[in-house]
């Protein structure tokens, strides 16, 4: 069996990569860094290093191959022959994606007969309708008739992933160019609903007729904890998001947030009951506290001006928790973090520190994060933000 996977890094290797090679697949890599498609040609395999509670275990990834970029012919015949078809790219660099996917896709349908067309194609990225997203993009140029056709012959559903793959390798571990470093824990989500055929047998990866509420789960439990644990961390002088965890402070602003939260999805989703959720919160706190994973905070608190999107993981959370009549002290104080979080190397990071600057708060929370100047959520940021200004 082959599968392509669009995307090289460490989600791409170390989680998709490791899943996809236990279920006995060959896998093909495209990546825009030729070097790094050049050595999976080459070595044809990569040490993955698994951390959990207990320390660290390696294992081998076998029947590898890189594809560069730029090389789009070969591209698209991987996307003929392949079984199944990921991303993990990113969201902005899906735009780049899509055009040679959908010419792959099409040259696909016209080359395979028909019982054979059938491919499912996930996008592995850490956002709200993922799948969709990209195949809005895949189908925008195409006329009528091709979108016809490419609907019938391939699936495409959201998908949840949890993985915490931190930029860091086994020290005790023989060097290698492509070793990646993940936790044991995992999770791959995929909406049954919407595939046209039966699933490749893959271990690890569930189907559920309820993504939305796993999503939800997800993005505003783990996202968000991450996220604010890391400005917090961030304000406090840590490196690591175990440190930040183990600080009381951090510690007491973390269980408020998760305890907004908890209450938000529970009301909004019967099929999670209140005791599942707590416990989920739990070991979301737990895994945070795994000292193995050197999991960096600059690494978890990057790009600030993405995680304060109105969908994203800390905002739309505010929201839900507001419109259910309850006032997201927690939430808020995370969302002020943020907004002070000034990394000299991260580009966001800086233009958020520059708008503030010259625009002033509210206009800035309304131009990144959609909120009204008046909003009572602007209004619990705002009062946040000055009060850690002074």
């Amino acid at each position: 069996m082959n599968a392509l996977v669009f995307g090289a890094g460490n989600i791409g290797r170390g989680f998709l990569g490791a899943l996809l090679a236990q279920s006995g697949f060959s896998i093909a890599f495209v990546d825009v860094d030729e070097a790094k498609t050049a050595l999976l040609t080459q070595l044809g395999e990569y040490p993955i290093t698994t951390v959990s509670a207990r320390g660290t275990e390696t294992s081998m990834v076998h029947d590898v191959r890189g594809i560069a970029f730029a090389d789009q012919e070969l591209i698209a015949r991987a996307v003929v022959e392949a079984d199944i078809i990921l991303t993990a790219v990113g969201k902005e660099a899906l735009p780049l994606v899509a055009p040679i996917l959908s010419r792959g896709l099409l040259q696909r349908i016209k080359e395979r007969p028909r019982e054979e067309t059938h491919v499912v194609v996930i996008a592995c990225e850490n956002v709200n309708e993922n799948t969709s997203y990209l195949r809005r993009l895949v189908e925008s140029d195409l006329d009528p008739q091709d979108r016809w056709r490419l609907n019938r012959a391939i699936s495409f559903p959201n998908c949840v992933v949890d993985r915490i793959v931190p930029n860091i390798s086994d020290p005790r571990a023989t060097p290698h160019p492509l070793a990646v470093t993940v936790e044991e824990y995992f999770q791959f989500v995929i909406d049954r609903t919407v595939l046209h055929a039966p699933f490749p047998a893959i271990a690890g990866i569930e189907l559920s007729d309820d993504l939305g509420s796993i999503l939800e789960q997800k993005l505003f439990t783990l996202n968000m904890a991450h996220a604010i644990a890391g400005y917090y961390g961030y304000l406090k002088g840590c490196q690591f998001i175990h440190e930040a965890v183990a600080d009381p402070e951090i510690a007491l602003l973390l269980n408020g947030a998760l305890d907004e939260v908890g209450a938000t999805i529970t009301e909004r989703h019967p099929t999670i009951p209140v005791h599942a959720q707590r416990a989920y919160a739990e070991k979301v706190v737990h895994r945070f506290q795994n000292a193995h994973l050197r999991d960096a905070i600059v690494r978890v608190a990057r790009q600030p001006k993405r995680k304060l999107g109105a969908e994203d993981r800390l905002v739309k959370p505010a929201l839900l928790t507001r419109n259910q009549g309850r006032i997201p002290a927690y939430l808020a104080t995370g969302i002020a973090a943020a907004l002070h979080y000034d990394h000299a190397d991260d580009v966001q990071a800086q233009e958020l520190v520059s708008e503030i600057r010259h625009k002033g708060l509210a206009r800035v929370l309304h131009e990144v994060s959609g909120l009204a100047p008046h909003d009572e959520l602007t209004r619990l940021v705002q009062s946040d933000f000055l009060l850690r200004a002074l």
